[in-house]
């Protein structure tokens, strides 16, 4: 029986990202603010994106824990875990205390800044919209082995690029002058004609974002306005090689649906 429950506790699947694919855009805290609180506000968010370093960004989201130590440490029992692992926040106990926050080691339990109660992720019901609205397709729902997995080959990977780069670098310096040198032209004059390309195509994208933004400050809605700036965010989404336009339109489709519920809330 032991043996049972210990095998069901490593199955839990959580909401984890593949880091090699996160870019940090922060997309996943509006959905999830929208989806659990009615509201465009990423502080209302139960998924946390930090970013480690200039490169590296994880998303943090609750991780099923056996033995939840955020459920101990309430000292007015507001939490209790379901039987999928879930951690459940009786809303009308909690006082905003703290000690859950202070008592999970991954920075997963957040504080709701206006109802000053704390907030975890739930799942939403076993499909997560921040799952099913990432545009990079970089979140899922993975077993703490698949994740560890995945922390192995993403540290893996940028260990052997480093790796390369240095060598790449080392060996650079024992060549000829002469060979050195013609490389360095004709790598100056492809880093030239690129940048005119990319020089070209970011003039004509912040053109047409600049017409968007005057149209929307045109519109007399803040809702509205809020829904043009997310779009230029995407409309300059065509630069990025793993961006592609269903994802464009996927997104507008879920800012249609998202002005509907911000708008039958009557939040603005």
């Amino acid at each position: 029986m032991q043996t049972l429950t210990e095998a069901k506790v490593t199955e839990r699947k959580f909401v984890a990202a593949d880091l090699e694919k996160c870019t940090g855009c922060r997309v996943c805290e509006l959905v999830c603010a929208l989806k659990r609180e009615k509201v465009y506000n990423p502080q209302r968010s139960r998924i946390k994106v930090l970013q480690l370093n200039q490169i590296l960004n994880m998303p943090v989201a609750c991780r099923l824990c056996e033995n939840p130590p955020c459920v101990a440490a309430c000292p007015l029992d507001c939490l209790t875990q379901s039987e999928n692992g879930v951690i459940m926040v009786d809303e009308d106990k909690c006082d905003g205390c703290g000690w859950c926050i202070k008592a999970c080691p991954y920075g997963a339990v957040v504080m709701n800044p206006e109802k000053k109660t704390v907030m975890i992720c739930d799942l939403c019901d076993g499909e997560p919209q921040c799952v099913e609205w990432c545009p990079e397709e970089a979140l899922a729902l993975v077993t703490q082995k698949e994740f560890d997995e995945n922390l192995r080959k993403a540290t893996a990977t940028k260990l052997i690029n480093e790796t390369l780069r240095l060598a790449e670098s080392n060996s650079n310096e024992f060549e000829q002058p002469e060979t050195k040198q013609i490389k360095d032209q004709i790598n100056m004059k492809e880093s030239e004609n690129i940048g005119l390309l990319q020089k070209s195509e970011k003039t004509k994208a912040k053109r047409e974002s600049l017409d968007l933004l005057l149209e929307a400050f045109s519109e007399p809605n803040p809702i509205d306005i809020l829904v043009y700036g997310m779009y230029v965010k995407k409309h300059l989404a065509f630069m990025v090689p793993a961006a592609s336009q269903e994802k464009i339109e996927k997104t507008l489709s879920w800012l249609k649906d998202a002005i509907n519920l911000v708008e039958k809330s009557g939040r603005r």
